[in-house]
């Protein structure tokens, strides 16, 4: 078949901008990865990365919910003997000829995916480039984008209309940062960065939607998408809070974190106010506390009890262990690393009532 373009000219080349049907894209399209030979010490293949399955697979099941798009343009690059141009359009009669410089992953995840036909793709052509050439746009493209903050990423699920296990998140953390009686009232980096300087905004959104998430959710792309077709996210019992979610309680996942910080708060009330030297209100306190919550809930619900003096207590048994080993909630006692944080962790769990 052939199809429309548009010539594009730029300092790079001439590129052919033009729309296919996904299957189309992929009969005519081919990755060649560049692999590492360990006997000649040296690289050889195409400019492709060898693909991640668990993206491609990804790519799959976001291409099978209500709101899958792909809006940006793969890039092809066809040699002239294998394509047509024609009264202003283009067609590539051969499977298999086109090689991708940009797009695997897009291209096998509509492969795998069933619903591939419901997709038409934007392609730009580039025909007879070098191999010069095309690692030259690989490598532009892949290597100058900026990842954009996870921070930002939550706080525009703020704006959506429809619930979703990150919007109960961003609603969380927008509620605790904003609310004065709050322990982490302007204590959190909305958008990944301090609002101005010298606040004591120590945590990112981005951390505390982190951590916060998989207590709600363990799939919430697929929760977010059966919500949007009207149908009941799925149950998960080991998530502490996903039942509150479920139910359209997201006040009840506030109030329990305000018991839970309130209760550090009070018993480490000088650490909570002074970050430069204390670590309780950055990631690694803040990391340790979320990941020893679970069994916290658990504990205290047996007791039916998650009351901020309930989770003090547990805090307070912390402390007494702390100064009986001359440690501090500092940087001295707590390296700033997983294992630092693992220490902390389990310093909670193992104050736990009986």
């Amino acid at each position: 078949m052939s199809y429309p373009f548009v010539i594009i000219e730029q300092p790079a080349g001439t590129f052919y901008l033009t729309a296919m049907p996904a299957s189309e894209v992929v009969r005519v399209s081919r990755a060649n990865p560049r692999v590492f030979d360990s006997e000649t010490l040296s690289s050889e293949g195409g400019i492709q990365r060898e693909p991640s399955e668990r993206r491609v697979k990804a790519i799959a099941e976001y291409a099978g919910t209500s709101d899958a798009a792909f809006p940006t343009a793969v890039l092809l690059a066809v040699d002239s003997d294998e394509c047509v141009l024609q009264d202003g359009e283009i067609s590539i009669p051969g499977e298999g000829v086109a090689d991708i410089v940009d797009g695997q992953h897009r291209i096998r995840g509509l492969k795998m995916a069933a619903e591939r036909e419901q997709f038409t793709l934007p392609i730009v052509i580039i025909i007879d480039p070098t191999e010069e050439e095309k690692a030259l746009l690989f490598a532009t493209i892949n290597g100058t984008q900026t990842k954009v903050p996870a921070s930002l990423v939550y706080d525009l699920y703020g704006v959506t209309d429809s619930r979703s296990p990150a919007k109960t998140c961003h609603e969380v953390a927008r509620t605790l940062n904003s609310m004065p009686e709050s322990p982490l009232y302007r204590r959190l980096k909305m958008l990944g960065r301090k609002s101005a300087p010298g606040t004591l905004e120590t945590l990112s959104q981005g951390t505390f939607v982190k951590f916060l998430m998989p207590l709600i959710s363990l799939d919430p792309a697929k929760d977010r998408d059966l919500i949007k077709k009207r149908k009941s996210p799925v149950a998960y019992p080991k998530c502490i809070f996903n039942q509150y979610f479920r139910e359209d309680k997201d006040s009840v996942i506030c109030k329990v974190l305000l018991n839970v910080f309130n209760g550090a708060k009070r018993v480490w009330s000088v650490e909570w106010d002074d970050p430069s030297h204390f670590v309780l209100t950055k990631t690694l306190g803040f990391s340790g506390i979320m990941r020893a919550l679970p069994e916290m809930v658990g504990r205290g619900r047996k007791r039916e009890d998650l009351s901020e003096k309930y989770f003090a207590a547990i805090f307070d048994r912390v402390k007494q262990r702390m100064d009986a080993e001359r440690l501090s909630l500092s940087s001295d006692s707590f390296s700033a690393s997983a294992s630092g944080e693992a220490e902390f962790r389990d310093m909670i769990r193992q104050a736990l009532p009986d």
